[in-house]
This record gives C-alpha cells, sequence and structure tokens, in this order.
C-alpha cells in the first residue's frame, strides 16, 4: 500500500526537482581586498595615504562600471571621503590615495572600501587600518626655518664684522 502511494508520486519528481531548483538567488562571486602600503601604514595628517584596491569579479562577462567609494573613519565616524568609478571585466587592481585631514586625531583610523553598482544589486565593502601619527604644524615649522635662517645670517654678520676690524687693526 505505502508503495502503490511512491508510484503515483514518482511521475512528478522531475516537476519537483525543477520546482525546487528554478528558482536560485543570484550570488555575486566579487572578492576585494584594500591594502595599505608598508609606507603608507603610518601618516601624518594632511599627507596621502596609499592603498591598492583589487577586485575580481570572475561571472561578470562584460565590462561594468562600479563606483568606489574610500572613508576615513575615526571612532566609527566618517571624517573623509571621495567616490571613484572604475570600469572593471574580470577583474583589476590599483594603486590609489585619499587624503588625511589635518584634524584627524592620532591613533589608528579606519579606511573603508565600499563598492556598488549602478543596479543596485552589488554592495559590498572591506577595509584596513592605517595609524595617524601627529605631526608638527606647518607655521610651526616654517617659524623655526625663517629662525635658522635669520640666526645663520646673523652668525655671517658678526663673523665678518670681527675679521674686518682684525684686519683694521692690524
Amino acid at each position: 500500500m505505502k508503495r502503490a502511494n511512491f508510484y503515483k508520486i514518482l511521475p512528478f519528481t522531475p516537476l519537483l526537482f525543477v520546482a525546487f531548483f528554478s528558482y536560485v538567488p543570484p550570488v555575486h562571486a566579487l572578492n576585494i581586498a584594500a591594502r595599505i602600503g608598508d609606507q603608507s601604514t603610518e601618516v601624518i595628517g594632511g599627507d596621502r595615504l596609499y592603498f591598492e584596491v583589487e577586485i575580481k569579479y570572475p561571472e561578470n562577462t562584460t565590462r561594468k562600471d562600479l563606483r568606489l567609494e574610500y572613508q576615513i573613519l575615526e571612532e566609527e565616524k566618517v571624517i573623509a571621503s571621495e567616490k571613484v568609478l572604475r570600469a572593471v571585466e574580470t577583474q583589476a587592481s590599483f594603486l590609489d590615495y585619499i587624503v588625511v585631514p589635518k584634524s584627524a586625531k592620532s591613533g589608528v583610523h579606519d579606511l573603508s572600501v565600499i563598492i556598488t553598482d549602478y543596479d543596485g544589486t552589488l554592495d559590498k565593502s572591506v577595509s584596513a587600518t592605517f595609524k595617524v601619527l601627529k605631526g608638527a604644524d606647518q607655521v610651526t615649522t616654517y617659524f623655526f626655518i625663517i629662525l635658522g635662517a635669520i640666526l645663520l645670517v646673523a652668525v655671517l654678520v658678526i663673523i665678518q664684522i670681527i675679521s674686518t676690524r682684525r684686519r683694521r687693526t692690524t
């Protein structure tokens, strides 16, 4: 009796199989990576932060425009942001930069790279960390350069005066 019920369902098995697997939600095989070079792991406010972005999109068969947004986060707050447009087929790797604001506090910060497309079907992000160091203010640096130049000229003038007095007395 149980076997008879099974044979009644058996002709509909391919139909059930197709119905079950007919809707598969789209999955994007997008892989992104953001790497900060060794020279840029420690920066001073106002300097450029150089980084590499690597995009692998193997299921993409045609050229696709992707919007990339770079953000610098300080305590979960965006302090700098920049948007760029990149065309990608299956993979791309490029070097880019963002300027760290002079007002950035010293300490560890996050660089966030957010990738979206125009269809709205793609939204992926990755982040990397770097350190902001406290740097000297530019006005202070210029002050010490000018002060050093003035002192050098003053020393040279004093040496010239002393040498001319010695020549006159001899």
